[in-house]
């Protein structure tokens, strides 16, 4: 999800505080879908700088270092933000049986924001707490105009059955980690129910250009976002990162001033213009980049760490 003002990227969704836009080619505006939940923060809060009680931080290109693990250095950020009193949230897109795998270093992360906000999971308790699926009916109604609209696409899905995937969908975009629990040579009818996220994958088009190609095809106001990974997400309306994030914060009390996000994607950016302080990475899409208030290092120079060390020290943040 985009949470961007003004015109960017052709046919990305672009969310503002009175509502959503969508970009077509050559700048014009077409309002789109309904008034964001999660309005992005202030200038004034943005620039103010309240404690930070919670920091919510994507997982891929970010928290973890290259080859998708957490290096010694973090391990150690995260331990000493716990001992302060700071929350660390992961806010990813991964599901949380990965997600979590990727976390075993780091036992003081205990809340993940998976699917990108979608699912709500409590390691300690090793159970979703709290869901958010699209609509039955949703999802053969995107499936079907994105078949239409986007040839030659392949699908897969999170629901809570696991990961499922068309045939196609895997030759264009082999998972990260492990297999899928279900593999069908076409996506539907019937459909699964209780989906989470619809990912869509192409052959040829990938990232930002599948995203922009996905984007005209939504329904029901779901929300489309690209990442690291080759493929899009499709998520239930109003649902992204900050959706998930700002949920998590009302069960905890956490004021949204008291939040600093960091991120490096298109599907970090609602996040990052949500939360009261934003970091993007250094090697961040130029997008992010433009979302955050603060730059740090990449991941493979620990960015997020010496973030997180500046913090704890009072000092000002590294420059990325």
């Amino acid at each position: 999800g985009d949470a961007r003002d003004g015109i960017g990227e052709r046919g990305v969704v672009q969310r503002r505080h009175g509502g959503t836009v969508r970009v077509r080619p050559g700048g014009k505006v077409k309002p789109r879908f309904e008034p964001s939940l999660h309005p992005p923060a202030t200038a004034a809060e943005h620039h103010a700088v309240p404690t930070v009680r919670l920091v919510a931080s994507d997982l891929d290109g970010t928290l973890l270092g290259p080859g998708a693990v957490l290096t010694d250095r973090t391990r150690a950020a995260l331990a000493a933000a716990d001992a302060a009193g700071i929350v660390v949230v992961a806010a990813t897109g991964r599901p949380a049986t990965t997600a979590s795998e990727r976390l075993a270093g780091a036992p003081t992360v205990r809340y993940l924001v998976c699917e990108n906000g979608a699912v709500l999971y409590d390691r300690h308790q090793a159970a979703v707490i709290a869901r958010h699926p699209m609509d039955d009916r949703a999802v053969p109604a995107v499936v079907e105009a994105v078949r239409a609209g986007v040839p030659d696409a392949g699908f897969g899905w999170e629901a809570p059955g696991g990961y499922g995937a068309e045939t196609r969908f895997l030759t264009m975009s082999p998972p990260r980690d492990g297999v899928p629990d279900v593999v069908v040579d076409r996506l539907g009818p019937p459909y699964p129910t209780q989906v989470t996220k619809v990912l869509v994958g192409h052959a040829r088009l990938v990232r930002d250009d599948l995203l922009a190609a996905v984007e005209p095809c939504l329904v029901d106001g779901l929300v489309a976002t690209a990442s690291s990974v080759r493929f899009v997400e499709i998520a239930g309306a109003g649902i992204d990162k900050a959706y998930g994030v700002a949920r998590l914060c009302e069960r905890l009390g956490v004021d949204r001033a008291e939040v600093a996000a960091l991120g490096d994607h298109i599907n970090d950016i609602a996040l990052l213009r949500w939360a009261g302080r934003s970091v993007a990475m250094g090697d961040a899409h130029p997008r992010a980049r433009d979302a955050a208030g603060e730059t740090t290092g990449s991941n493979a120079e620990d960015g997020a760490a010496a973030w997180l060390e500046a913090l704890l020290a009072g000092e000002p943040a590294p420059p990325g």
